[in-house]
């Protein structure tokens, strides 16, 4: 049976960035609070549609649930209303999209800990409309280099927050797609950045994918990478119309946006097979599985539009 000092410090080896989350409070003397971030930072993977860093999280916790002594399930129990709560204040599809990501049993026992709780009230969001108002998306130009580096620090950082590794890029990388016209940038009235996405070119213009999609913490949550998403697929077309489109993610929400666009899920053996794409991999911490298959699997979602399936459904 794990003790509390072995949860706790299982918990730290398994997730170092809770560690340098909280750096002024240890987890190793306190196994509710070690406990609370693990689950605090599941929910953030849920929410950001993570369901690579989610399943790592759940899978933590349920194996401390399940070998863990009273005191560490009682934690877990708890601390499952504390984390998840808010889920249960919106609508139907958070709910739905809670249980999708949590494991059964464990929904179950979140039911069951909710029952003794009061009715929350219903929180009212603001509408995405309000909160893009006061945003411009539009093509990057050469004037813009000056967000080159915010951009690729954001895009670094987000990646060791979700756990997981994206292709590493420079600013001076970012600073060319912008010469060239291949990127999309998002910035306020008082220009402050706000989002970012580019698009790359593989086998002699067959395949364009679309890449590097990161919008600020700030702005988060309000529709913002929504619109980033439709304006670096309409600069794909209209720059090449005749190529096909690729995207690849682990994220909910992107393949959601990718639906909505006309992309279809696919096999890795559908898209590029040009190895300088795939060699954008080896700063992900997934890279060895990829490797391991040849890079014909991974955890990632590859997603395809296909211009010949549009001409054949309009006519």
């Amino acid at each position: 049976m794990i003790s509390q000092y072995e949860g706790t410090k299982l918990i730290e080896s398994e997730f170092p960035q809770l560690t340098n989350l909280y750096k002024r409070s240890s987890l190793t003397t306190d196994i509710n609070k070690a406990v609370q971030r693990l689950l605090d930072f599941s929910r953030e993977a849920v929410l950001d549609y993570n369901l690579n860093l989610s399943r790592k999280c759940f899978s933590l916790a349920k194996y401390l649930y399940n070998q863990g002594d009273m005191i560490i399930r009682n934690a877990i129990e708890k601390s499952f209303i504390f984390s998840f709560s808010t889920f249960f204040q919106q609508d139907e599809m958070e709910k739905k999209r809670l249980q999708f990501f949590i494991p059964d049993d464990f929904y179950n026992i979140y039911l069951k800990e909710l029952n003794h709780l009061p009715k929350p009230e219903k929180i009212v969001e603001v509408p995405d409309s309000e909160c893009l108002t006061d945003i411009t998306v539009r093509l990057a130009t050469c004037e813009d280099a000056r967000y080159a580096k915010i951009i690729t620090d954001e895009m670094e950082s987000s990646a060791r927050t979700r756990g997981c590794g994206i292709s590493k890029r420079s600013p001076a990388a970012i600073i060319k797609k912008m010469k060239e016209g291949k990127a999309v940038i998002a910035l306020t009235s008082k220009n402050e950045w706000v989002g970012f996405s580019y698009i790359e070119v593989w086998q002699n213009r067959e395949f364009v994918s679309n890449s590097g999609l990161i919008v600020s913490p700030e702005f988060r949550k309000c529709g913002v990478a929504k619109a980033i998403k439709e304006k670096i697929f309409d600069l794909s077309r209209q720059r090449f119309p005749n190529a096909k489109v690729f995207s690849i993610t682990t994220g909910l929400a992107v393949m959601k946006m990718n639906t909505e666009l006309g992309f279809e899920t696919v096999t890795f053996n559908e898209i590029t097979k040009e190895k300088k794409f795939w060699e954008g991999c080896k700063s992900c911490v997934n890279y060895q599985t990829l490797k391991s298959k040849d890079c014909k699997n991974c955890f990632c979602t590859a997603m395809l539009f296909t211009p010949e399936n549009v001409k054949i459904k309009e006519n």
